[in-house]
């Protein structure tokens, strides 16, 4: 299938669809503070949406920094969606608007292979098959492993 990816400018359309989304995703977005500043953070971040028949399947934040890198700061898809392309056709949006603001990098914070969980493995496996190799690794909470991921453009 060939995605089409849509600019969302409205802020209130973009919190709307990653609460829709982010439900969907419990083993994913499971914590309720975290989920709450991510709904609100979509309002200040550059955000891409995948629609079908209306409904936002799969959407993609962004942001800038320091003129060459651009960070996803957030990305989910409707587990209907997993594994027919619409994340991919998300990060290359993402790639793509990165690549013309003059950005050279792309980076992604994800859990580390330490945090054991097998949804995360899907989400590294995800971001290696779209060209990201792992960068650093970091703990922020005792046992709450992290890592970096980044890809040029």
């Amino acid at each position: 299938m060939a995605w089409i990816v849509e600019r969302l400018d409205d802020p209130a359309a973009k919190a709307a669809a990653c609460a829709e989304i982010i439900v969907e995703l419990p083993m994913w977005f499971g914590r309720t503070a975290a989920n709450a500043k991510y709904i609100q953070g979509m309002a200040t971040r550059d955000a891409f949406a995948t629609v079908i028949d209306g409904r936002t399947c799969g959407l993609v934040a962004v942001e800038y920094h320091f003129g060459v890198t651009c960070n996803i700061w957030w990305l989910g898809v409707s587990p209907a969606h997993h594994r027919r392309g619409a994340g991919r056709a998300l990060v290359e949006r993402a790639a793509n608007e990165a690549k013309v603001r003059g950005c050279k990098k792309l980076t992604v914070e994800t859990m580390s292979p330490r945090s054991g969980s097998r949804e995360y493995e899907l989400t590294r496996h995800f971001y290696q098959s779209v060209a990201f190799v792992p960068f650093i690794e970091f703990e922020p909470e005792p046992g709450d492993w992290m890592m970096w991921m980044h890809r040029q453009i």
